[in-house]
């Protein structure tokens, strides 16, 4: 881990945490340690799916996904679609989301891109974080989004 993307991911969780409930959980990747791309992307993907409550409204990030705005993505954080429980946003292991993953988010048009290129897993992280707190900021009217 690189401790100065730890220490600017904490900083911006603890600036979502002002807003609202926040938790940061990541998982080991390829939790079967196995050689073979698909058995890791199952593995992570059943891990992923296990963690999840039924009522939470998922949003994969995924490269394939579809573009949203910083205001799209407040639209989401301020009122999920069919009263979701928790919002929960996913970043795939190295070979991305599993297809059952990947299918519980499509239920509700959820799969989004965060960028046209592939980004690493610290940066697409980094990346998430500020715009969740970026959406909250839009969501109350604040100066941080111009």
């Amino acid at each position: 881990m690189n401790a100065a993307v730890e220490a600017l991911a904490a900083e911006y969780g603890d600036m979502i945490r002002r807003y609202a409930p926040f938790q940061e959980t990541r998982l080991a990747p390829n939790p079967k340690n196995s050689a073979k791309v698909e058995v890791q992307v199952q593995a992570e993907g059943e891990k992923v799916l296990g963690r999840l409550h039924g009522d939470d409204f998922v949003v994969a990030l995924d490269e394939r996904g579809r573009d949203v705005s910083s205001e799209d993505l407040a639209e989401l954080v301020a009122e999920p679609p069919g009263g979701a429980g928790r919002i929960v946003f996913l970043i795939g292991g190295p070979h991305g989301h599993s297809a059952k993953v990947r299918q519980r988010a499509h239920e509700r048009g959820a799969v989004v891109r965060l960028s046209k290129m592939v980004l690493n897993h610290q940066i697409a992280r980094l990346v998430a974080l500020e715009q969740i707190y970026r959406g909250w900021t839009i969501i109350r009217g604040e100066k941080y989004h111009h």
